[in-house]
């Protein structure tokens, strides 16, 4: 969903007030400054970053007894709920970031806080009254750093969530007048008689709900902007985790202005490929160049938030721990580099499919294999060209041949 900045001249209310009597909380060292708030809608994913120049405030755990009053750095969002949602709002920290999250949430129209967590980074809140909710998310104990906040649960905000309105909202316009849909006005929490269509753009999912037809039946759709389709299925990233929750995606879009592909084709000689290195796995995903970022391989250097040219052999270890390399030069005779270099023309480069991620090694061509990109296939224990992966039924390479005839495959 769009997501907008408010001025706003109020400050949260529900804590501890710095200086005066009038029961509110506000930034430290400036009890009359406005605040910089977000609005978040159902189905958002933000990036944040608590710094050094960030708003402070003052809190406490209300729902504690003899809680004591504390300062922190932070961000602070607002929404809107109906009575009897069910909200979830989870912080994740970034790779590399100290940040520990203080949630504090607080209602609006009272100034009471009714959700406080300090352990988990997670709220679970089920709304008592409609109306509007504001989140504070707090650096405990000083820590700063970036941080994604998701929320779901909310059916008091309109669909698409942005400034627009229906009669100048391009998406649902599409929907109606290209599919004859009839567009809800919000998504309510059962939506398995409707059809659900996702639009990406930006780093951002704007999701819609609107009554089946006789052409488009009830269910998850995602629109394709570059053919103008609705595709069947929800959008889902090919590093793990749906498009609305996948941080690495987002880094990608949001930091670089790439646009990111749902998965990653056999071949990607004209494509961005980034490489994400995390808990001894690799997370790799594919995008169109632009112009600040060409196409060819890359790695993530999580310390420096930077695209580093060239690709990770895999995520094993050394090649001594690596089965994957073992399999390459025991069975196919390949000397596997210790990592794949920006350019990768002159080298045998094989793609190795496993448990929904792809690992890829490098090698130097050899009279079986030449330079070019392979498929490792598992069910026959061979490497197929990208080209038969791609244009024909993957054929079978001969390791012995004698007269014409192939002995052992």
């Amino acid at each position: 969903m769009s997501i907008k900045k408010i001025a706003a001249t109020v400050a949260v209310t529900g804590m501890m007030l710095l200086s005066s009597n009038l029961g509110a909380i506000r930034p430290l060292g400036d009890p009359l400054r406005g605040i910089a708030q977000t609005a978040l809608r159902d189905g958002d994913t933000v990036n944040g970053f608590i710094r050094a120049n960030s708003p402070a405030f003052r809190f406490r755990n209300e729902s504690r007894t003899g809680s004591p009053l504390q300062s922190a750095l932070g961000d602070e969002y607002t929404f809107n709920a109906r009575q009897g949602d069910t909200v979830n709002i989870a912080v994740d920290p970034e790779d590399g970031s100290n940040l520990s999250p203080v949630l504090v949430l607080i209602a609006s129209d009272t100034g009471r806080q009714v959700a406080y967590d300090d352990i988990n980074g997670s709220l679970r809140f089920r709304v008592p009254a409609t109306g509007q909710y504001r989140l504070l998310v707090l650096g405990q104990n000083n820590s700063r750093g970036r941080y994604t906040i998701t929320v779901s649960g909310l059916s008091g905000t309109t669909v698409a969530g942005g400034s627009t309105s229906p009669t100048n909202d391009p998406r649902r316009q599409i929907l109606q007048n290209e599919y004859g849909l009839r567009v809800l006005d919000s998504c309510p929490p059962a939506t398995s008689s409707l059809v659900v269509v996702s639009f990406s753009e930006a780093g951002q999912i704007y999701r819609y709900c609107a009554n089946p037809t006789r052409l488009v039946r009830a269910g998850e759709y995602t629109y394709d902007a570059a053919s103008g389709d609705l595709r069947p299925g929800a959008p889902v990233a090919s590093g793990g985790g749906t498009v609305t929750n996948d941080r690495r995606r987002q880094l990608l879009e949001n930091d670089y202005g790439l646009r990111v592909l749902d998965n990653c084709p056999p071949a990607t000689g004209s494509l961005v490929v980034v490489s994400f290195e995390e808990s001894n796995q690799i997370f790799r995903y594919c995008a169109n160049p632009n112009r600040l970022v060409r196409a060819g391989e890359y790695t993530y250097d999580a310390t420096n938030n930077e695209l580093r040219p060239g690709a990770p052999v895999a995520t094993g270890g050394s090649a001594t721990r690596d089965r994957r390399q073992q399999l390459l030069e025991t069975e196919f005779g390949l000397r596997v580099l210790n990592n794949c270099p920006p350019s990768t023309d002159s080298l045998v480069v094989v793609a190795y499919p496993e448990a929904g991620r792809t690992y890829r090694y490098c090698a130097n061509p050899t009279r079986d294999y030449p330079a070019g990109e392979y498929v490792y296939n598992a069910r026959i224990n061979d490497l197929e060209d990208v080209s038969d992966a791609v244009t024909a039924t993957p054929q079978e390479r001969c390791r012995i041949e004698i007269g014409g005839i192939c002995i052992v495959r």
